[in-house]
């Protein structure tokens, strides 16, 4: 059988909490936490009142059992999660801390408020037992109680003493504990047996059984729907479950559970039978003295202290009164306890001051119990009244704390530790609470105790203040863990409305009854100005009517309030449906965001690896083609293959070319690079290109840009010759011989500043269907035909062409029809250019590849592929460069920190190599104590996205080249880097 010994030993260490409660200690804490100063008052203030002997009995054994209910819940809990946050701990296991934290804090309420009432009832226990003899020093009056200097010291004080030793000796703490709530069953007990002896073993003032309003089942229920009053405190050992020694089992902490509500309930019942046994001089029965009791003083005013002094005389005066002490600081010390380990574990997730939650040398959160002791100092000074006004809303605080629990056991209990009984109870236990809650919330269903304004008024304060704390706790973490639960925060505010709405109408209900009481009193008085006796009909007459004015507004004040109660209700209900819906809107979008993001980072990663391994053959190919066709005397036939192998390889390299585009396009990371050009040669180029193949193919070809006025503009040129290239590749391919291409550029138009094109691209081709055309612009869509099957293509061409022209500003359109053609119709506009500057761009470039000569310049090529060194090496020795190589990353900087300025001119650098990448070799050379760490270093990688190329510049490399080396564009980027 699984013990809490392992929890606690591993728990046994500085600044934890450890193991010191057995079996009697949980039970001790359990039945005192449930049984305090309330258990001797309430069966004379309420419990005899609303519902007679059988009827309170009844109810308490019945209150008691439902309490079993949720004590399972607790169990499987705590033995689940034995640790110090109880509620808060197992609510926000099963759903988040923003259902930890609402639970916790209304419990919170709970424990501190008994703790109150327990040490305030000192007042009232030495007026009863001791007279007037502490009344003395300064006194004053809150809501009709008198508040003297004595007592309020004496109450002060209990808070104290008992706060330093729950603080600072934990053991003896303890067996305090242990003592008096023995001696608290002990006490009630004897008084009760001693009270049953003396009456021959009846129970004179036991009839009648139930209260004289009300049906039985009606009364029965009210005591019923105390239970949470009654016994909250049995369930606080859950806060102390890591201090439980390694003896205490799953079986016998349930069994000890049971016990501590058996013998809260033997309590209350055995009090209130004790009440009914004596009925004090002057009054002829039980519901004349519980009606007249509050004109008495001493233990003639509570039943319970009346009965055992009447069964046993000054003797039993004394042992109730140690009974009742016993209760008091039992009470006091349980709740202290509670209150402090809750405090402990909220401040341990950060939730409350990380100071809360430190462990003093006793092994006892100090500092928590300290921070409860000051708040609570204070409170005697508010006097009984007031205090009784926080108590009231202990049921609903325990209410909401029991419904947390009851949701939580439900909901794991289905989890891996499965349990059908538990969730069984854990429903059942979830019903019974929202039943308190509605129970004492709501008013006019029928019960006798009632909130009072005040304690409305309370709760809404605790509610708010909740809110705000939480607020802060939300701004500061960082972790976000609390803040997930909207709905927890809105359904808080749902609920401060309603109350304060159950508030407004308590308020005008005892403003309207005061009203009309005086109205009454005035009118007594002017019928007793006139000389008219009590038996004058006029009087009886206008009481009836005013009792029925004040019904008749009562009626209609409740009624209207039920009305604007039951719409904003609905209308409160509808918000929250609606923004629940929003926020699992909002989450699902946020994980498809997340996914999203996850596929492009995923896509993007593979299409940089696919990029980098087939460029880095083809490197080899293109490259070595090149070598080859500059060998002299190579048979014709030769010449034609390496050719043909040219050409195949730059198609491939062109289809790679459109991936990693679409890629680019799709991340919203495709940017114009605008430069003056001449359009028009632009268009010669473009004739150029395809004339020899539309010529062996037999395809008359014609490009004309005679309409064409301004042909100084500012474009990307090699973006729109792509465009221009897979439009006419595509007339090419899908043209038969003997058909046409005809390619056309035209102005249209010119403010001054920009000048407009419009440019058509018209074949004779096979055409397209009317379906296709339709899509003809969208990634990966090819046309599936017979015709078309044996063609080449990635499907990205004309969605590439289409980003590109969208880039520009332009439109694109296509007229096509099967058999006959296609159209493509372009128009655009571009700023216009100087052409002086134009000419002087051109003259400098020409000069430039004049000048290209790079006799003497030395490089060192870093590079872990000794095919791809070698290419390099043989493409620029033409050039006039000579050359030393590395093998990897490390190598490069050893010869570079070795090397004097002038050994080398420049690094050519992969990225990708072992031992040392090229980033962190260009990092590590930049980071020289020497002028070599300036040398000019260019990355030559297979890695050719936009974000590659930025990522060599962030490294500190002063240019990119990518792979397959593009001579010409590496030629360029020397020149410009080291000149002649």
């Amino acid at each position: 059988m699984r013990s809490f010994g392992k929890q606690a030993d591993n728990t046994e260490k500085a600044g934890q909490l450890s193991g010191y409660l057995s079996t009697t200690g949980i039970w001790a804490l359990s039945f005192g936490a449930a049984v305090g100063w309330g258990a001797f008052a309430m069966p004379g203030n309420v419990f005899l009142p609303a519902a007679g002997p059988l009827g309170t009995a009844l109810g308490l054994i019945i209150g008691a059992l439902v309490m079993f209910i949720i004590g399972v819940n607790y169990h499987y809990l705590m033995s689940d999660r034995p640790d110090a946050g109880g509620a808060y701990g197992y609510a926000k296991k099963a759903f988040d801390y923003d259902h930890g934290f609402l639970a916790a804090w209304f419990l919170l309420l709970t424990y501190i408020a008994i703790l109150w009432a327990n040490a305030t009832a000192l007042s009232l226990f030495v007026r009863a037992i001791f007279g007037d003899v502490f009344q003395f020093g300064f006194h004053y009056t809150i809501a009709g109680f008198d508040i003297y200097f004595g007592e309020t010291m004496l109450s002060a004080l209990a808070i104290l003493l008992f706060g330093f030793i729950c603080a600072f000796c934990r053991k003896t703490a303890k067996w305090i504990q242990i003592v008096f709530a023995f001696t608290l069953i002990i006490g009630v007990v004897v008084s009760f047996v001693a009270a049953l002896v003396r009456n021959g073993f009846t129970l004179p003032g036991f009839e009648p059984a139930f209260a004289a309003e009300g049906s039985p089942a009606g009364q029965v229920i009210a005591i019923i729907a105390l239970a949470p009053w009654a016994y909250v405190g049995f369930e606080s050992v859950s806060h102390s479950s890591e201090e439980f020694t390694p003896k205490v089992k799953r079986n016998k902490l349930l069994r000890t559970l049971v016990a501590a509500l058996i013998t809260a309930a033997a309590a209350y019942v055995l009090l209130e039978l004790l009440a009914v046994t004596a009925v004090p001089e002057g009054f002829a029965d039980r519901e004349a003295y519980l009606a007249g009791k509050d004109a008495l003083s001493g233990t003639a005013a509570i039943p319970t202290l009346n009965a055992a002094r009447t069964a046993l005389g000054g003797t039993g005066t004394i042992i109730i009164a140690v009974t009742l002490l016993a209760g008091i600081i039992t009470g006091i010390i349980a709740n202290y306890i509670a209150a402090s380990r809750l405090t402990y574990a909220l401040a341990r997730d950060g939730l409350f001051p990380k100071a809360l939650s430190k462990i003093n040398s006793a092994g006892v959160p100090g500092n928590a119990v300290v921070a409860i002791m000051i708040f609570s100092f204070f409170i005697p000074f508010l006097g009984r009244t007031a205090t009784g006004w926080i108590v009231d809303v202990t049921t609903i605080g325990a209410a909401v704390a029991y419904a947390f629990v009851s949701l939580s056991a439900f909901k794991l209990a289905g989890g891996e530790r499965k349990s059908r009984l538990v969730r069984a109870t854990g429903l059942v236990g979830l019903v019974i609470s929202l039943f308190f809650l509605v129970y004492f919330l709501v008013p006019e269903i029928g019960r006798k105790y009632v909130l009072s304004n005040e304690s409305y008024l309370i709760l809404i304060t605790w509610s708010v203040v909740g809110i705000i704390i939480i607020r802060l706790i939300i701004g500061k973490d960082k972790t976000q863990r609390t803040g997930r639960s909207a709905v927890v925060w809105v359904s808080l505010l749902v609920v401060i409305i309603l109350i304060s709405m159950l508030w407004v109408r308590q308020s005008i209900n005892n403003t309207t009854s005061e009203a009309i009481s005086e109205a009454a009193d005035k009118y007594e008085q002017m019928i007793d100005a006139i000389g008219a006796d009590g038996d004058d009909p006029r009087i009886t007459e206008a009481e009836e009517y005013l009792e029925d004015q004040f019904n008749s507004v009562r009626a209609r004040v409740v009624r209207d309030n039920f009305i604007q109660m039951g719409i904003i209700i609905v209308s409160l209900g509808c918000i929250l449906g609606i923004f629940t819906i929003v926020q699992k809107r909002q989450r699902e979008t946020e994980a498809e965001k997340i996914r999203a993001e996850q596929t492009s980072k995923a896509k993007s990663t593979f299409l940089s690896n696919m990029s980098h391994d087939i460029r880095t053959p083809m490197n080899a190919v293109i490259g070595y083609t090149t070598i080859a066709m500059r060998e002299p005397d190579l048979p014709p036939r030769v010449t034609e293959y390496l050719e043909k192998i040219d050409f195949s390889s730059r198609h491939l390299l062109s289809l790679i070319n459109d991936v990693l585009d679409m890629s680019r396009i799709e991340n919203g990371k495709m940017e114009l690079q605008p430069e003056p050009a001449d359009i028009v040669s632009t268009m010669d180029k473009i004739r150029d290109i395809f004339q020899t193949q539309m010529e062996e193919k037999g395809i008359v070809y014609t490009v004309d840009a005679g309409a064409v006025a301004h042909n100084c503009v500012s474009f990307d040129e090699n973006r729109f010759m792509r465009v221009l290239l897979n439009l006419i590749s595509n007339s090419f391919k899908f043209t038969e011989p003997g058909g046409s291409v005809a390619v056309t550029l035209a102005e249209t138009g010119f403010d001054g500043t920009d000048v407009s094109y419009e440019m058509h691209v018209k074949d004779t081709g096979i055409g397209m269907s009317p379906e296709f055309a339709e899509h003809v612009f969208e990634a990966f869509e090819r046309e599936r035909s017979k015709t078309v099957s044996g063609i080449q293509g990635t499907g990205l061409g004309m969605a590439i062409t289409k980003n590109f022209i969208d880039l520009m500003g332009g439109t694109i359109e296509v007229a096509t029809e099967l058999g006959k053609g296609t159209e493509f119709t372009v128009r655009f506009a571009l700023p216009a250019c100087d052409e002086k500057e134009l000419a002087a761009k051109a003259e400098s470039e020409k000069q430039a590849e004049e000048k290209m000569d790079f006799t003497g310049k030395k490089l060192l090529i870093a590079d872990d592929n000794p095919v791809n060194r070698e290419i390099a090496c043989m493409l620029l020795e033409n050039v006039g460069f000579t050359f030393e190589t590395a093998e990897n990353g490390k190598e490069a900087l050893d010869k570079i920190a070795a090397s004097r300025p002038g050994d080398f001119d420049a690094v050519l650098m992969d990225v990708r190599m072992p031992v040392m990448n090229g980033y962190e070799a260009t990092i590590a050379i930049r980071s020289l104590d020497s002028p070599v760490s300036r040398i000019p270093i260019i990355a030559m990688s297979a890695n050719a996205f936009a974000e590659d190329v930025q990522e060599a510049k962030d490294a500190g490399m002063n240019a990119h080249s990518a792979k397959p080396i593009e001579i010409e564009h590496l030629l360029a980027t020397l020149r410009d880097l080291i000149g002649q």
